[in-house]
């Protein structure tokens, strides 16, 4: 069995993970300060090892497979300069999620904004045809039971691609480390950071996000934003560059529906770009097997249910 130990368990993303791949069947142990009566007690229900509030060096060994980093743990943290010593295997959050999804189908929806909503109608729409999928999250999903799920029979991997900083030790961005077969690019609206000091640097993480897209593979990208389309036109030439815009629709009869070439379908619009990520989920989940009619039908249920 392979034994894995996580930094920074107070992360929700770290903790979920660590859920996860317990459930998968490893050996899991997790660390961190200010570890919650509440967390240990969930840990440790689902047999991860966790020895309290604070860090535990002494308690790394060397039959450890991987230290997984979380991104707010410190160079100085001593289970880091511990793992270091005895020369364990150290890995991000995100070269983990990859290791484990090599053999899938990677969809990384990645941007400023809109990602949380694009993600939500992929996940009812491919639930709705009973197609599984992994999935690794910092947004909080109400369809799904926590951030993270990983199995070992999903030919999909869900993945949210964040521009956050990674961890102490790797000066790249999170999603620069999927190499996903279907990209999605919302948006880009540079906001000043830490992680991004200029326009440019911001732009620049996008671009070796669009540069790290699998051989052959999809980049769907909103066509309304200058910034993502100067970006989609300098794609490799084996990327196929797909546009998307605002769904047609129209209101009928005091309901607002959707236009398609199977029909109408009543839809309730919760915010203003509701639409325009409909159909960056509907080119999704089209690559993915997912017939337009059977999305179509999908998205009416979900929307309605909002």
């Amino acid at each position: 069995m392979r034994k894995v130990h996580l930094i920074s368990v107070t992360e929700p993303i770290v903790l979920d993970l660590a859920l996860a791949i317990r459930e998968k069947g490893y050996e899991v142990s997790a660390s961190g300060v200010g570890v919650s009566e509440a967390e240990l007690l969930r840990l440790r229900d689902a047999g991860i090892v966790c020895a309290g509030d604070g860090w535990f060096p002494a308690n790394l060994t060397k039959d450890i497979h991987s230290v997984v980093l979380g991104a707010s743990a410190k160079q100085d943290n001593p289970e880091l300069q511990k793992a270091k010593e005895l020369g364990l295997l150290i890995q991000s959050i995100p070269e983990f999620i990859y290791q484990r999804t090599r053999e899938k189908t990677r969809v990384v929806v990645a941007g400023s904004r809109g990602k949380k909503s694009i993600i939500s109608m992929i996940i009812y729409a491919l639930k709705r045809q009973n197609l599984a999928f992994d999935y690794a999250l910092s947004s909080e999903i109400s369809l799904l039971p926590n951030r993270v799920g990983l199995s070992y029979l999903a030919r999909i991997a869900l993945i949210e691609g964040d521009a956050h900083a990674t961890s102490a030790l790797e000066k790249r961005f999170q999603l620069e480390f999927y190499r996903p077969h279907i990209a999605v690019l919302t948006n880009i609206q540079w906001k000043p950071t830490p992680d991004h000091a200029s326009p440019e640097a911001y732009l620049d993480t996008y671009k070796r996000f669009t540069s790290s897209v699998e051989r052959e593979g999809k980049l769907i990208y909103f066509g309304e934003d200058p910034a993502v389309s100067e970006l989609a036109q300098i794609v490799r030439e084996d990327i196929t560059a797909i546009s998307y815009e605002r769904h047609p629709s129209e209101e009928i009869e005091g309901v607002t529906q959707l236009i398609t070439r199977y029909g109408n379908y009543a839809i309730k619009i919760p915010d203003n770009y509701f639409l325009v990520n409909l159909n960056a989920a509907r080119l999704v989940c089209r690559h993915l097997g997912v017939k337009d009619s059977d999305f179509y039908q999908a998205i009416s249920e979900y929307s309605l249910s909002l």
